[in-house]
């Protein structure tokens, strides 16, 4: 996990898989200061990425997965849409993640 001090640039970075229960597309999970991105590794030179807005998030967990690890984070937006990322240290991004979205609602 990367962390950067400029404001307008990617506050932090991990690689990380999207996951929909059985299969794992690989990519990066990136926090700005208005967004949450997800890049796909295999798609890096398309526009096919997520893109959330800090501001349509509502709850954001860690969780298990397949009742072994905690290296689960699940994104709910306002629109009842969930995301599921799979990365090294969820619990860490989480509290990143919920400090910007303090911020941008403020």
């Amino acid at each position: 996990m990367k962390t950067e001090s400029n404001r307008n640039l990617t506050i932090l970075k991990s690689s990380a898989h999207l996951w929909d229960g059985k299969k794992q597309l690989p990519g990066m999970l990136s926090l700005t200061p208005k967004n949450l991105f997800f890049q796909f590794d295999d798609f890096q030179k398309s526009h096919l990425n997520l893109q959330i807005p800090l501001n349509q998030i509502i709850k954001a967990e860690s969780f298990l997965i397949y009742d072994l690890s905690r290296n689960g984070l699940k994104i709910t937006g306002k629109d009842g849409q969930t995301d599921l990322f799979v990365l090294d240290d969820p619990v860490g991004f989480r509290k990143v993640l919920l400090v910007q979205i303090t911020q941008c609602v403020e």
